[in-house]
């Protein structure tokens, strides 16, 4: 796989780069409404998506391994994979959503940007060629069902 870094690394380097970035240049600092109370409620959306996506792979006995998607079993299109073919990953991206919003800050947004173009391009689309290999058509009608992120 072209991933050199796993997801879970590369969601907390984003988050470091979101809280040192804010603190670097608090001119950037906006004031949006009830940051903190949407910010949690992001959250608590990203919580609820990732934990959904576990529960499904698990209840599928497939693997959640990030680095061995050729281990994988069966296709998951059920449940939260019917809305996206990588929840777990949606769940990463608004908890760093989650966290722009509680900073209010402008270079988060750059920052999310880049880890959503990153884990696309080194991790989703690597994945994708693995499990088109394994599953051929099944699939690839998956891919045409449900859309890559939301």
């Amino acid at each position: 796989m072209d991933l050199k870094v796993i997801p879970i690394v590369q969601l907390l380097i984003a988050v470091g780069f979101m809280i040192i970035f804010s603190k670097l240049w608090p001119e950037f600092v906006m004031s949006w409404p009830a940051h903190e109370l949407v910010a949690l409620f992001l959250l608590s959306i990203a919580v609820i998506v990732g934990i959904s996506a576990i529960v499904s792979f698990r209840k599928h006995k497939t693997t959640v391994n990030p680095t061995k998607p050729e281990t994988s079993s069966t296709i998951v299109s059920s449940g939260i994979y019917s809305i996206s073919r990588n929840p777990m990953y949606l769940a990463m991206l608004i908890s760093l959503i989650s966290l722009a919003y509680y900073l209010q800050h402008l270079t988060s947004l750059p920052i999310t940007l880049v880890f959503i173009s990153y884990m696309t391009r080194f991790q989703i689309m690597p994945e994708e060629r693995i499990l088109a290999k394994l599953f051929g058509q099944q699939y690839k009608e998956y891919q045409i069902n449900v859309r890559r992120w939301l």
